[in-house]
C-alpha cells in the first residue's frame, strides 16, 4: 500500500503541471585528467566529477600508487544553468606527479549516489623522459622516493654527510637536528576576509622517504591552494647557517571568515629515514662508496632505517574584526581594493520587452566572497535574481578579476523611469577604512507594447479559425485539467484495489524466500568464516584485506542472525541484535569493527598497520557467536 500511495501523491503533485515540460540532466560520473602527456618532473591534476546527485554517500577513489599525491582531495561544488537545463555537480581534484615514465592507466573510482553505484571511465596519462628539470646523477635518495613518496628526485641535494651515523652516536638527536617541518605565513595578524598565505616546508638533511599523513582542514578560513610548477616544490635554502633540502608540502591563502585567535593547524608527515653506518663506509673505502653505490645500491647491513612522524607546530593567526565606525550601510564584507561600474543594455523598450541592468566589479580581495550588490527599485518595475559570472585569478594574492551580475527587470507600465544610484562599499585592509562606490542614475523611456512578448509578435502571419480554437483552450488550462484528473483519479482507484492484492502476495512470497535464502546461508558458511581474510592478511594485501573482510563479516552475520545478506546494513545488525538479546556490549563492538572497516575502505590509503588489530577483533565476534547462537556474553 505505502508504494501505491506513493505514485498517487506524485501523480496528483504533478497534475497541475500537464502541459508543461521540465528538462532534467542526466546523473553522471566522470574522470579526466589534465594535461595528457607531461614530464616526468611535471604534475597533472586528476578531477572525478559527479553530475546532478541529489546525495552522494561516499566515494571510492582510484588506485594511486603509480604516483606522488601532492594536493587532494580538493573538493569543488556547484550548479549551472544552461537553456533551462540545470547542472550541479561535486567535483574531487587531485594533483598528481609521476613516480616513473611510461605510459600509465588510472582505473574507474567508484561512487555511491542516490542509493545507485557509479563508476567513471578510465584515463590515460603519458609521461616522457622530458622535463623542466633533470635527475640527479649521483642516486642521491630524495626524502620523496619510494613506496610512499611525494616528489620525485630534486636537481641537486646539499653536500652534506649527516646520514652518515657513528656508532653511539644520539639518533634521536641526530633525527631532530636534521629533518623538520616548517610552517611560514606572510604574517601573524589581519582583519576578517585580509589574505594570509600559509607554507607548510619539509626540511631535512636525511635520507628518507616520506608521507603525508594530516592535511591541515583550515577550519574558519575559505581556503585557494596556491598551485606551482613541479620543479618548484624542491630548492635549496639556508637556515641558522646550515644548507637544507626543502620540499613544499602545501601553499595555500586563506581568508578569515570570523575574528578572534585562530589556529592554522598543523601537518604530519611520516619519515622511513635512512642512516649509512660509518663503520661500514670505513671498512669499503671511504664516503665515495655511497657517491658510487647510492643508498639504494648499499646492503641491507650497512644501513640502519628509523620511523620516524613529524608535525608541525600550530601557529596562531589573531583576526581582527572589521572596524563598527563609519561602517556603511551598503557594507556586505567585501574586503580589498575595487572599483564598480554599472548601465542598461538599452535606454528604450517597450513594456513587451525585458530590460536588462549589468554591475561590474573589478579589483583585488576577498572576491570568491563578494555578493550581489543591492538596487532599490522604482515602483512599477520587477527584477529577478541576477545572473553571475566572475573570471578570477586565483592563483594572485589576493585573487583578482571582476565579477559581474546582470539583472533582468519588467516594466508594467508605459513612462519614464529613473533607476538610482547603485552604491557598493567594501573595507580596504591597508587603509584601514571603508570606501564607497556609486553608480550614476540610470533614466530609461519604455513605451506601451502589444501586451505579448516580442518574441510572440511577428505581423505577417495571419491566424486561421483552427488556430484560434487551440489558443482559446490553451488560454483556459481547467478545460484539460478537470476531465484529465477524474479519468486518472478513476483509473487509480481500480488500480490501487488490484495492486494492494499483488502487495500481499508478493510480501508472503518474500517472507519464504527470506527464509530459504538464510536457511541457504547458515548451510553454506564455513567452519572458519574469515578463511579468505586469513590469507589476505598472510600476503600483506591491506587493500584485498579490508575487502574481504568485510565481505565474510557480513557474511557470517547474515548467517547468524538469520537475514538475507542482501540487505545486512549496520542499522539491520543492530535491530537484529536488539531482538536477540545480544549484549550490548557486543553489539557496540560489532558497530565499531564495520565502521573501522568502512574506513579503510573508503580512504585511498588503507592502513598495513591494523590487519592484525581488525583481524583479531573480527575473529573474536566469531568466537563468541560460535559459543553462542546469540553471541551472549
Amino acid at each position: 500500500m505505502r508504494l501505491s500511495l506513493k505514485k498517487l501523491l506524485l501523480l496528483i503533485f504533478f497534475l497541475p503541471m500537464i502541459g508543461q515540460f521540465t528538462l532534467l540532466a542526466q546523473t553522471r560520473f566522470t574522470a579526466t585528467i589534465s594535461a595528457s602527456t607531461i614530464g616526468k618532473n611535471e604534475t597533472a591534476e586528476l578531477r572525478l566529477m559527479i553530475e546532478n546527485a541529489r546525495q552522494v554517500e561516499h566515494i571510492i577513489p582510484p588506485s594511486l600508487k603509480d604516483f606522488i599525491v601532492l594536493s587532494g582531495p580538493n573538493q569543488e561544488s556547484g550548479m549551472e544553468n544552461n537553456n533551462g537545463v540545470t547542472r550541479q555537480y561535486i567535483g574531487y581534484t587531485y594533483q598528481l606527479q609521476p613516480r616513473a615514465k611510461g605510459t600509465f592507466t588510472i582505473e574507474p573510482a567508484i561512487a555511491k549516489a542516490d542509493g545507485k553505484i557509479l563508476k567513471t571511465n578510465r584515463v590515460i596519462l603519458t609521461v616522457t623522459n622530458s622535463s623542466a628539470t633533470t635527475s640527479n646523477q649521483n642516486n642521491n635518495s630524495s626524502p620523496f622516493s619510494g613506496l610512499s613518496g611525494l616528489f620525485d628526485e630534486p636537481v641537486q641535494q646539499t653536500d652534506n654527510r649527516d646520514f652518515i651515523l657513528k656508532k653511539g652516536e644520539n639518533i634521536q638527536a641526530k633525527i631532530d637536528k636534521n629533518i623538520f617541518i616548517k610552517v611560514d605565513v606572510d604574517k601573524t595578524s589581519c582583519f576578517i576576509g585580509e589574505p594570509i598565505v600559509v607554507t607548510y616546508k619539509l626540511y631535512t638533511r636525511l635520507r628518507s622517504e616520506s608521507n603525508i599523513t594530516k592535511n591541515p582542514s583550515f577550519n574558519g578560513f575559505s581556503v585557494i591552494d596556491l598551485s606551482q610548477p613541479g620543479s618548484s616544490y624542491y630548492s635549496i635554502e639556508k637556515l641558522n647557517g646550515r644548507e637544507y633540502n626543502v620540499y613544499t608540502l602545501r601553499k595555500s591563502q586563506l581568508y578569515p571568515l570570523q575574528a578572534g585567535a585562530m589556529e592554522v593547524e598543523m601537518a604530519e608527515v611520516d619519515n622511513n629515514i635512512h642512516f649509512v653506518k660509518e663503520e661500514f663506509i670505513k671498512s669499503h673505502g671511504g664516503n665515495g662508496i655511497v657517491n658510487d653505490w647510492g643508498i639504494n645500491g648499499l646492503p641491507q647491513q650497512a644501513l640502519q632505517d628509523e620511523k620516524v612522524t613529524l608535525q608541525s607546530k600550530p601557529v596562531m593567526i589573531d583576526v581582527k574584526p572589521l572596524p563598527d565606525t563609519n561602517k556603511p550601510a551598503s557594507f556586505k564584507g567585501a574586503v580589498g581594493n575595487f572599483t564598480l561600474e554599472g548601465g542598461v543594455e538599452k535606454n528604450n523598450f517597450s513594456t513587451d520587452d525585458a530590460g536588462k541592468f549589468q554591475l561590474v566589479i573589478n579589483g583585488h580581495g576577498n572576491m570568491d566572497l563578494i555578493n550581489a550588490p543591492e538596487i532599490v527599485w522604482p515602483d512599477g518595475i520587477e527584477s529577478y535574481d541576477p545572473k553571475i559570472e566572475a573570471a578570477l585569478n586565483k592563483q594572485a594574492v589576493p585573487v583578482s578579476g571582476s565579477k559581474s551580475f546582470e539583472y533582468t527587470f519588467t516594466v508594467i507600465k508605459a513612462g519614464t523611469y529613473t533607476l538610482p544610484a547603485v552604491e557598493y562599499s567594501y573595507f580596504d585592509a591597508a587603509l584601514k577604512t571603508y570606501k564607497i562606490l556609486t553608480t550614476k542614475p540610470t533614466v530609461i523611456t519604455v513605451t506601451k507594447g502589444t501586451g505579448k512578448p516580442a518574441a510572440a509578435k511577428n505581423d505577417t502571419i495571419v491566424k486561421t479559425g483552427k488556430e484560434l480554437f487551440f489558443d482559446t483552450i490553451f488560454t483556459n488550462r481547467l478545460w484539460i485539467i478537470i476531465p484529465v484528473a477524474f479519468i486518472i483519479f478513476t483509473g487509480l482507484f481500480f488500480w490501487i484495489k488490484r495492486e494492494n492484492s499483488k502487495e500481499a502476495a508478493i510480501a508472503v512470497a518474500k517472507k519464504e524466500e527470506e527464509k530459504i535464502q538464510v536457511t541457504t546461508n547458515r548451510a553454506a558458511l564455513p567452519d572458519n568464516p574469515l578463511i579468505r581474510t586469513e590469507d589476505k592478511l598472510v600476503q600483506h594485501d591491506s587493500k584485498g584485506f579490508y575487502e574481504v573482510l568485510n565481505k565474510e563479516l557480513r557474511q557470517f552475520l547474515a548467517a547468524r542472525l538469520q537475514v538475507p545478506v542482501e540487505t545486512i546494513n549496520k542499522k539491520r545488525i543492530a535491530e537484529e541484535l536488539d531482538k536477540k538479546g545480544v549484549a550490548v556490549t557486543t553489539s557496540l563492538q560489532i558497530q565499531q569493527l564495520l565502521n573501522d572497516i568502512e574506513w579503510q575502505l573508503y580512504t585511498p590509503f588503507a592502513d598495513e598497520n591494523k590487519m592484525q588489530e581488525m583481524y583479531q577483533a573480527a575473529n573474536t565476534i566469531v568466537h563468541s557467536f560460535s559459543l553462542s547462537p546469540e553471541g551472549k556474553q
